[in-house]
């Protein structure tokens, strides 16, 4: 089962800068992560894992746009446990779930402190009457991932980089570059 990682906006090249008297009023090429997404789908991978990037995009935000572009991989959001509360994360998670098929998963750092009080809150909400309001609690609780303790990512995760021929086993793109 192997998922692609996106790249994060800090290693993203800088636009290409066009001379002044081009007048294309043609919108920007599309975001490379939908081109990276449905890569994934065609090539038959296990799904695609949105990294948490404070200086990005939002990974819950991506993920919902990527689940909409592809048809089966699995959209794997990685966030801090502190963006938000278990309860809000469910819902929005609940609701990705319900319109993706069941295709829409969580990623957390090991190290996250709050991760394991956060997962045991956001599994209750999800399961008790009186939290998750129906149809969403009908929706399967979310994959969760973890990434590996030792810092070297989780088996079974490849990153990409800019340059469509990188790809690496994730933590292991800095030690290609350094």
């Amino acid at each position: 089962m192997t998922h692609i990682v996106l790249p994060g906006a800090a290693t993203a090249p800088p636009p290409a800068r066009l001379p002044g008297f081009v007048t294309d009023l043609r919108p920007a090429p599309q975001d490379s992560a939908l081109s990276l997404a449905r890569a994934a789908d065609l090539a038959g991978l296990a799904g695609v894992l949105v990294p948490f990037d404070p200086d990005g995009p939002e990974a819950l935000v991506t993920a919902a746009a990527l689940l909409r572009a592809t048809r089966y991989v699995e959209i794997v959001a990685a966030f801090d446990t502190g963006i938000s509360t278990p309860q809000y994360i469910s819902k929005l998670s609940a609701s990705l779930q319900r319109f993706s098929g069941g295709r829409f998963g969580w990623h957390f750092s090991a190290d996250d402190p709050g991760r394991e009080r956060f997962l045991a809150v956001a599994h209750e909400f999800w399961h008790t009457p009186g939290g998750l309001p129906k149809p969403l609690s009908d929706s399967a609780f979310p994959a969760v991932y973890l990434e590996g303790v030792d810092g070297r990512g989780t088996a079974g995760f490849v990153e990409v980089g800019h340059d469509p021929g990188e790809v690496f086993a994730l933590g292991e793109k800095e030690a290609a570059h350094g």
